[in-house]
């Protein structure tokens, strides 16, 4: 009965958000332990007229997973599909291939019915406006710094990087819900320095105490922290040396009505926060392929964009940020 409860929000999602239209096909995609989830969905869009599947595939054992051929064969032959399984589908190629053949995605993976019910009721016209003025800021930007209290100092290249921003807007074929954050990629080998990840790491979740990396030349050469720092290396070691190019940094939460909750899903978009990435970079416009993708969120960190603060110390600067990118 609990889908009764997130039925406005579903039916929100698949018309203003998708714009299903009744003339077609949508699918549905998620996993055995998502399908809670995405059955509401599923009603809401068959409800706007929509041939609607739901598709459950096999729960795969990680982010960015190459998905089955037979997953990625629907993709590619819907209008629209909205992801709602455990685990991300944003940097594989099935996902990529489809876009680019003019599917469109609505991407919610991990978002749980706390999230669904209370964390995406937001103004998502402010939202987009300040969402789209970081990634001015990033896309303008040579370079950026990275630096807290902890330890963290890291400099990324950004020359010829633009940024990427996660609205409700379908400019990239692409929406990510809950939205709000501008990702950039730094230039291949230009990361130096440390970063100290304090908050959650994608597929361990909330940290028990900070991990620590130590970059150069844009690669993770060593982790170190407790037992979570060892489970991050054994993802990095299973992967290939591929996990360790810094994919993303410095990229920036901008929604304000999502809480930190241990999940990338909330983590990543919360306003205040900072996230960087390892692994595959293709999708932000990166050269490196890689089977992982993985999320880190950092709080009370101060991120500058060519000297221009974006965030002070976890302090968002709205103002100044619109005001720096109407600038340019």
């Amino acid at each position: 009965m609990k889908e009764l409860e997130y039925s406005d929000i579903c039916r929100e999602v698949i018309e203003s958000v998708g714009e299903v239209t009744s003339d077609e096909e949508v699918v549905v995609l998620t996993d055995p332990l998502m399908v809670h989830v995405a059955r509401p969905l599923a009603s809401a869009a068959r409800a706007a007229g929509a041939t609607t599947s739901l598709l459950v595939k096999p729960r795969l054992t990680g982010h960015n997973v190459e998905q089955p051929a037979v997953v990625a064969g629907a993709l590619n032959e819907a209008d629209i599909v909205f992801d709602v399984g455990t685990y991300d589908i944003a940097h594989t190629d099935a996902r990529r291939d489809a876009s680019e053949d003019g599917t469109r995605f609505v991407l919610m993976r991990g978002v749980t019915e706390d999230v669904l019910m209370n964390q995406m009721d937001t103004d998502y016209d402010a939202l987009r406006d300040v969402t789209r003025a970081v990634a001015e800021i990033q896309t303008s930007a040579e370079s950026a710094r990275i630096t807290n209290d902890r330890g963290t100092d890291l400099t990324v290249g950004l020359h010829g990087r633009s940024g990427f921003l996660i609205d409700d807007g379908f400019d990239r074929g692409l929406v990510v819900l809950p939205a709000g954050k501008s990702a950039v990629t730094p230039v291949e080998g230009s990361a130096q320095g440390t970063v100290v990840v304090d908050y959650s790491i994608d597929s361990i979740g909330r940290l028990d105490g900070p991990v620590e990396l130590a970059i150069e030349d844009g690669n993770v050469e060593s982790i170190s922290g407790g037992t979570q720092a060892d489970e991050l290396s054994k993802l990095v070691e299973s992967t290939g040396d591929c996990a360790r190019n810094i994919a993303e940094a410095p990229s920036i939460g901008t929604n304000a009505d999502v809480q930190l909750t241990g999940n990338q899903a909330t983590d990543k978009k919360k306003r205040g926060t900072m996230h960087i990435a390892i692994g595959d970079n293709i999708t932000l416009g990166g050269s490196v392929e890689c089977d992982l993708h993985l999320d880190m969120t950092l709080t009370e960190t101060t991120v500058a964009f060519d000297g221009f603060t974006v965030l002070e110390n976890g302090e968002f600067r709205e103002e100044a940020v619109l005001e720096y990118a109407r600038n340019l």
